[in-house]
């Protein structure tokens, strides 16, 4: 007896992919907690049966938005996503173009990300499903750092320092009426800090 072939998935995917679009543009709106299934159902202009076809809660789609965030963060963030160039000098323009785009990012998601640094602690599903997260992308970024340090001893506690300077950095970014601080030379530091972790910087120089 044949196996029974599923149906074409193209059209599914696009409607689940909308579905999360919606959801995050809700999140940042509203936020998680006053964001029901109905409002990402209108958002995403199907009903509400079509969007439980899709997930089976309001959690279910807050973790599959987190999945669909963490693969498509460089286009949600606006960052091109290129290879970090060799130059020195390049690597600093590189990391100041990713500084401010996440800036962006945390200011325009603020209530979202506010919650869900919460929900971090408070939820076991949320904190698991982050945790795999970081994990994943914490290798991408120790594999790509080692081709450009002369040095590569404890890379990847660089690599998790680098990346706590620049979340912090983004952080009092996302609060910094409470601050006053000028952007651009914290930014600055900001970069100047990671430099100092990531020292053994290949150059053209060397």
């Amino acid at each position: 007896m044949e196996k029974k072939v599923k149906p074409v998935q193209a059209r599914s995917q696009k409607t689940r992919d909308e579905l999360l679009k919606a959801a995050l543009a809700m999140y940042e709106k509203k936020g998680y907690q006053k964001t029901t299934v109905d409002d990402i159902a209108a958002e995403a202009g199907v009903s509400t049966g079509i969007a439980y076809r899709y997930f089976r809660n309001k959690k279910d789609i807050l973790l599959s938005v987190i999945s669909y965030g963490a693969e498509h963060i460089s286009h949600i963030a606006d960052i091109d996503d290129t290879a970090i160039p060799e130059a020195v000098t390049d690597i600093r323009r590189y990391l100041e173009a990713i500084l401010k785009a996440f800036e962006g990012f945390h200011i325009k998601y603020r209530d979202i990300h506010e919650e869900l640094e919460g929900l971090k602690h408070t939820d076991e599903d949320v904190r698991k499903l982050y945790s795999e997260i970081t994990e994943d992308k914490m290798k991408e970024v120790t594999s790509r750092l080692a081709a450009f340090l002369h040095d590569d001893t404890n890379i990847r506690e660089k690599a998790y320092a680098a990346i706590s300077i620049m979340e912090q950095h983004c952080h009092m970014m996302m609060n910094n009426e409470l601050y006053g601080l000028n952007a651009g030379i914290m930014r600055d530091l900001a970069v100047n800090a990671v430099l100092s972790i990531l020292k053994g910087v290949k150059s053209d120089e060397t």
